[in-house]
Formats: C-alpha cells, structure tokens, sequence
C-alpha cells in the first residue's frame, strides 16, 4: 500500500520533492526497495503533520508548500495533488485541503467519517465527526439522529461534505501550527485541523476527483486490494 500511494502520488506534475518520512527503519526499507527517498524522523510526534515539519526544517531547500500525505489513501489521484497546490497560485490560502460529495446517510453519522462545511468561497467553517449541517426539517424538537427528517429533505443528502485528510500547507502556516499547543476544539473533536480554523487560519476546500477509502483494518486493505485489482 506505500508503493501505491508513492506511486500515484509520483504522477503529480507540481510535485518537486517526495519522501517517505517514517520513524520505523522497516517502513524506511521498504520504501527504499521501491526506489522512495526516505527521511527518519523522531518517534514522539503526535501526528503526520508534526513529523512533515520537522522534515521541512531539516532540509537544505527552502519549500513554500508542503503536501502531507498520508499511506492509508491509496485511491488518490496526481490530478488531485496538482490541484491542491493550485490553491496556493493567486491569492494563497494558509492550508487546503480536500472533500467529497456525501452519498451514504451512514457516513453522515459515522464518527470515523469527518464531515465540513463550507463558506461561499470554498473555505472551510468547522469539521466535525458529528452530523453536519443539522437538518432540523419540521422537528420542534432536536433530535440527534435525524435520518427521518433527511429522508423528506429536499435535495437527499446534497451539500453534504465527507473530508479527505490530506492538506498543502504554506511554509508558514506549517511551521507556526506545530509551535501551537492543541486547541479546545481540537482536543473535543480529535481533529487536529480545529487548530488551525481556531486559530484562525484560511483552510481552502475543494472537491477532490477520486472517492475516499481510507485503510485502517486488514479487512479494509483486502477491500481495497480487490478495488485497485479490478481498476487496474
């Protein structure tokens, strides 16, 4: 699964520099095998994001925008990545990021699922593991599972935004992020993007060209094996 997503993510044009940043001398092997370029890094970082920064500090090169990928999304697309980093051309965003049209009502209220909203330029609100937008309909009273009120909403699940965890951060916003301590929100949540929105940085979001699947069981990976099978 790390080849796989060394490999889509390789089909990037805009992509000048690609490591492999791990704490675990197998995982820095076996990406050696592939042809990766590897970095090791401490094992006390919290998140994928605290160890992208310390790999961005100890490089000679001067980056102004870092992809933070993840090896459990091996459905991701180059297409993608290139978009993401024409965020930053023009006006740039302090992070951008990725989402998808939610299909499934049993995502909505999947904890595991991370769901955002959206302003009217495409910048990101709140993400939240929770059911997001409430939809009341004609309740006078919340209720918090509000299935039977979406089954009569006007448009199904339309508007409805799934987040797929991979970020372009700028230089700065990379670097300034993991000097914070985690923020309420954040912690609340366990999203480590709150930070950043309660701090009060720009997240752009756009619609991402691929469907999510993220790995995190072996029954997952057999899934996914057999998608990528058939695919290829």
């Amino acid at each position: 699964m790390l080849e796989e997503v060394w490999r889509r993510t390789s089909e990037a044009a805009r992509i000048d520099t690609l490591v492999v940043a791990t704490d675990d001398e197998r995982i820095a092997h076996a990406a050696r095998r592939f042809g990766a370029e590897t970095v090791m890094t401490s094992a006390d970082h919290a998140s994928g994001t605290d160890r992208a920064a310390e790999v961005l500090r100890n490089r000679s090169e001067r980056f102004e925008i870092v992809l933070v990928i993840q090896c459990d999304e091996p459905l991701l697309t180059g297409s993608c990545l290139d978009r993401l980093i024409g965020c930053f051309d023009g006006t740039p965003p302090d992070l951008a990021t990725l989402s998808e049209p939610l299909v499934d009502v049993e995502e909505l209220f999947d904890p595991n699922v991370v769901k955002v909203v959206l302003d009217g330029r495409g910048r990101a609100l709140y993400f939240s593991r929770s059911p997001l937008p409430y939809h009341r309909g004609k309740a006078t009273r919340l209720d918090p599972d509000f299935r039977s009120a979406l089954a009569v909403r006007s448009g199904g699940l339309t508007g409805y935004l799934k987040h797929q965890g991979l970020y372009a951060y700028s230089r700065k916003a990379l670097l300034e992020l993991t000097r914070m301590e985690p923020s309420s929100l954040e912690r609340d949540e366990g999203l480590e993007q709150l930070r950043a929105l309660q701090a009060g940085y720009t997240i752009r979001v756009i619609e991402s060209d691929f469907r999510s699947f993220a790995v995190d069981t072996p029954e997952d990976l057999e899934r996914v094996a057999t998608m990528l099978t058939e695919a290829n």
